[in-house]
């Protein structure tokens, strides 16, 4: 490409709302530019970024013997690959299978600053078919494998993190960095790393106090926990906390999910969801709460009718397991401007379910050591999951085995985030004059120059230009007639891996001038050994 005909200019000066270094350095160097506030298109070099590691991602399941095809976007991929599979496979000569899909992704949830919210949701969604356990765990370790080797290739350091939740025993791999939209868990004692939404923590033990009697006590104008605990003159965690959900599943009414957890914790949404199973969550409106016999404010589950089973009649209440460590709490009256004091779980209250659905917080106990757990900010670029076989028992899929019996099949779900890897490479690659591209994504292997002032040293330059594209290296040709200066700049700013100087000096000297983006280092090479001596450079990235 020659940088004369390159759509997207280079500019002097960051944009004012670049929340990150990364950003602002990739809208003046023509990576992205915004359409309108907080949205961003990506321009030919972006473009050709994601491209590459869209490229890098497939090669690395197509070695797999992954095949790719296509279906709907969206949160169900599962349940289309699931129903394909009743379909298509009968025998166990049908096994194994890996079936990927690459495309645009839909955005949920956090999604971070600077590049990692600029640059459009690409990914791979990936799912596996076996015929016994034994066969998806040597897939899954052949997928991790490859998901490090990609981040390995892009200069990242990784975590992998437990995200599973339920029976599903799921990964995450994340990169931490601060602009980061996730949150990774991590134990210095012992090593325990998990997502914030599936970690477990270590309650203390307290000791359990003589129960006291239930006594309503007043609390005028106390809208929160802290104001309620501070009114009666308690701590936070002397309390419980009422949490309210509506729980929507397909052809039923919205069934209202009453939350109950000591005051000193919030609710887990994710491990709330995968408690209940199937459905989503939204927040519950007050005559939602009316009708269950709670009072928005000071509710609790004291006096309530209880169902005992998710299927069952009365209230749904899930309790948190903290509400068993500790005694007397404070808990709301069902009647505005009242609480209880004196309440204690089983004596007062009964709940559906028992589980743990608190979120974790720094400084709560490591689950395995006790030692206090630390949070930091992180992206997440891969996941793999062992699904087993209940996403195959619940769709009727199966297939018969060598003795002919009919078994359900087991599945392994995966998934690479192309673009976050992108953003993320930029966002840790950089200096002060611009982008330092990792090879493997970067946009072009090589940053031409062409400083000619004479027809023969440019011709040179253009013989240079096509030999690099004949050996299979992709180069930027910076062919405008601009001083060196501005060719230097754009070319740091730009950051492809590799610089070529072509000047009447380097030609004097016996060649081309080569320097790597990530080092100061240079020496003019023979034109003969320039395709060489750029694939060398190349090979030898290991990050900043």
């Amino acid at each position: 490409m020659r940088l004369s005909q390159l759509f997207g200019r280079t500019l002097r000066k960051p944009p004012a709302d670049a929340s990150t270094p990364g950003l602002g350095l990739a809208v003046r160097a023509g990576v992205i530019r915004p359409v309108e506030p907080g949205r961003y298109a990506c321009l030919p070099l972006g473009w050709r970024a994601i491209r590459r590691a869209d490229a890098l991602v497939r090669a690395a399941v197509e070695d797999l013997g992954g095949q790719e095809m296509w279906w709907p976007p969206g949160r169900d991929g599962l349940k289309a690959v699931v129903e394909l599979a009743r379909r298509e496979v009968h025998s166990y000569r049908d096994l194994p299978r890996l079936v990927y899909r690459v495309g645009a992704e839909e955005r949920h949830g956090r999604l971070g600053k600077g590049l990692l919210a600029a640059l459009p949701p690409w990914g791979m969604e990936a799912y596996s078919l076996h015929a016994d356990g034994a066969d998806l765990d040597g897939l899954y370790a052949r997928v991790v494998e490859a998901w490090e080797g990609i981040a390995s290739r892009c200069g990242l350091e990784w975590v992998w993190a437990e995200a599973g939740l339920g029976e599903v025993e799921e990964s995450a791999m994340l990169i931490p960095h601060p602009a980061g939209e996730d949150r990774l868990v991590r134990c210095p004692g012992c090593g325990y790393a998990a997502t914030a939404d599936t970690a477990s923590f270590r309650l203390p033990s307290v000791d359990r106090a003589a129960t006291e009697p239930l006594r309503p006590v007043p609390t005028p104008g106390c809208a929160t926990i802290a104001d309620v605990a501070a009114y009666v003159g308690v701590a936070t965690s002397q309390t419980l906390k009422a949490v309210f959900y509506a729980w929507e599943r397909a052809d039923r009414e919205p069934t209202l999910v009453f939350v109950v957890v000591r005051g000193d914790l919030e609710v887990s949404e994710a491990k709330l969801r995968a408690v209940l199973g199937e459905g989503t969550l939204h927040p519950a409106s007050d005559g939602l709460i009316r009708a269950a016999g709670a009072e928005p404010g000071y509710a609790s589950p004291v006096g309530l009718d209880v169902r005992s089973d998710l299927e069952g009649e009365g209230v749904l209440v899930v309790g948190d397991r903290s509400i068993e460590v500790g005694a007397n709490f404070v808990a709301g009256a069902n009647r505005e401007g009242y609480h209880l004091t004196g309440v204690n779980y089983p004596r007062d209250f009964a709940v559906t379910l028992l589980a743990d659905v608190a979120q974790v917080q720094p400084g709560h106990l490591c689950p395995r050591c006790g030692e206090g757990l630390e949070m930091e900010a992180a992206v997440e670029v891969g996941r793999c999951g062992k699904w087993g076989t209940g996403p195959a028992e619940r769709a009727e899929a199966g297939f018969v085995d060598r003795e002919g019996r009919q078994r359900p099949l087991v599945m392994g779900a995966y998934g690479f985030a192309v673009s976050r890897l992108v953003a993320v490479a930029l966002e840790a690659h950089h200096d002060e004059d611009g982008l330092v591209w990792p090879p493997a994504v970067a946009p072009f292997d090589a940053h031409l120059v062409s400083l000619a002032r004479s027809d023969e040293e440019r011709a040179v330059a253009e013989r240079i230009y096509g030999g690099l594209q004949a050996h299979g290296l992709e180069a930027l040709y910076d062919d405008r007639s601009e001083s060196a200066g501005v060719k230097f700049a754009d070319a740091d700013l730009i950051g492809c891996p590799v610089r070529l100087t072509v000047s009447r000096r380097s030609l004097k000297q016996g060649g081309v001038e080569v320097k790597a983006r990530w080092t100061e280092d240079r020496a003019v090479v023979p034109e003969e050994g320039l395709v060489e001596r750029v694939r060398d450079l190349l090979d030898s990235w290991a990050g900043l």
